[in-house]
């Protein structure tokens, strides 16, 4: 069976499982919905390991080439999900922690007039926008290594406590008490930046 971009639509539609029997298959419209549906994801996850966004980058894609070439072996692939992030974990665990996790999207807008009502209304919204990425690294940047990547996996990239505990090596037991600390982490500094009136001002 061939798979059909444009009927298609969303790539939702198809299981990871039945993705990587397609690539195997040679069916490289399955590797182009692979690789949309987790190359920016696993960007974030490797910048946990690495903090050169380039090697992150170039590393990822390198993974995308070779489950292409070795598509031959897919079948003995069990969790095609925690496959590919068990296997950027590896290629960058001996690089340093990244101090910067989350990727901003450039949302270019066409500057009309200097003199636009809406300029400075949206050089406010820009400012407030910085100010609350500012306040998420911040937090995030005091919880422990361990539980931010178990906290990330879990509430940015949905994956299921037994999926993150193959990527990270540990029990689903582990991986909770990791969730759990990150969110007492958060809670805490929520609360602290509360008091001192930051979250009033964004």
């Amino acid at each position: 069976m061939k798979i059909n971009l444009t009927k298609m639509g969303n790539s939702d539609c198809f299981s990871d499982d039945y993705l990587f029997q397609q690539i195997r298959n040679g069916q490289y419209e399955a590797m182009e919905l692979f690789f949309n549906r987790y190359y920016t994801p696993l960007c974030r996850f490797g910048m946990s390991y690495e903090s050169n966004s380039c090697l992150v980058e170039e590393k990822v894609a390198d993974i995308f080439i070779q489950l292409w070439t070795n598509r031959n072996i897919l079948d003995k692939i069990k969790n095609p999900k925690s496959y590919i992030y068990v296997i950027v974990k590896n290629s960058l665990k001996t690089a340093r922690k990244s101090e910067q996790f989350y990727q901003q999207i450039d949302e270019t807008k066409p500057i009309n007039s200097m003199f636009s009502p809406s300029r400075e209304q949206e050089i406010i919204e820009n400012e407030q926008k910085e100010m609350k990425t500012s306040l998420i690294r911040e937090i995030l940047d005091i919880i422990p290594k361990k539980s931010r990547q178990a906290f990330e996996l879990s509430r940015i990239d949905g994956l299921k406590y037994k999926e993150i505990a193959e990527i990270l090596n540990v029990t689903p037991k582990t991986v909770e008490n990791h969730i759990a600390i990150a969110l007492k982490y958060i809670s805490r500094a929520m609360e602290s930046y509360k008091k001192r009136g930051f979250l009033n001002s964004i």
